[in-house]
């Protein structure tokens, strides 16, 4: 149902999109059945991104157009702190041979910008602009830490905390704790939140004027991520990495 202020039909064609991004290439009828809307209206829908060329059409087959992957990479190019972000992220990759990853928050969500695979790091359902819930990650962990209670609070109200696995945060006083205890060290841990047997720390990265502009994270299996590994070695890289990134930001 489209909210007071907006239009009904944007919200549609978004909504038609992101069932493309999820399912496609997919046919007409399937996309009207998953979206509980007429054919004739998501037809209508269909042929007006394929003639701005944001959606494909292979004999009745739906799918996204690469026109969307030209936006965000425009999206994410705009910022020049997220291009330092990219070298530190291979950086840690390199290092590490695991997952690195930098993170922003947008709209009260945790958003993969860079993502780098090291020599022994595991594939997992994560890539540049996938969304996830911001509690559920490591860098998001971090990024919050670094909010005002009162931001903390919006975002839980708009989103609640919604459990992606077994272990992931659902209590409003855990998630304070945690983030305390992040403060205090510097670094979150998190452990199988997004992801059953994938174990992550992730830092703020700060700019000018003390703002958060997102986190460096670095990500693996649990029976690699432990020990003096996960107390000692990798809180030294990350953190080591993420005082570079911020004097790269501030001084570029």
């Amino acid at each position: 149902m489209a909210s007071e202020g907006t239009i009904r039909a944007i919200e549609r064609t978004f909504r038609i999109a992101e069932f493309l991004g999820t399912h496609g290439p997919v046919g007409l009828s399937a996309i009207a059945t998953g979206l509980e809307l007429p054919k004739s209206t998501v037809y209508r829908h269909l042929r007006t991104l394929e003639g701005e060329g944001y959606v494909t059409d292979d004999e009745g087959n739906y799918a996204l157009s690469l026109r969307f992957l030209d936006l965000g990479e425009r999206a994410r190019g705009r910022h020049s702190e997220y291009r330092l972000a990219a070298e530190k992220v291979g950086e840690l990759a390199d290092r590490t041979a695991e997952r690195a990853q930098f993170t922003i928050e947008e709209h009260g969500r945790a958003v993969y910008v860079h993502q780098q695979m090291g020599a022994n790091a595991v594939r997992a359902d994560t890539y540049p602009g996938k969304r996830v819930p911001i509690h559920t990650s490591a860098a998001g962990l971090a990024i919050l830490s670094h909010y005002p209670r009162r931001r903390i609070d919006a975002i839980v109200d708009r989103h609640g905390l919604e459990a992606m696995t077994p272990r992931s945060i659902t209590d409003p006083e855990t998630l304070h704790d945690r983030l305390q205890r992040t403060r205090e060290r510097g670094y979150s841990i998190n452990d199988q939140g997004v992801i059953e047997g994938l174990r992550a720390i992730g830092a703020p990265v700060i700019g000018s004027e003390n703002t958060v502009i997102g986190g460096l994270s670095i990500s693996g299996p649990i029976n690699r991520i432990e020990g003096q590994r996960l107390d000692e070695e990798l809180p030294s890289l990350l953190l080591g990495a993420t005082n570079e990134l911020e004097l790269d930001i501030t001084y570029q």
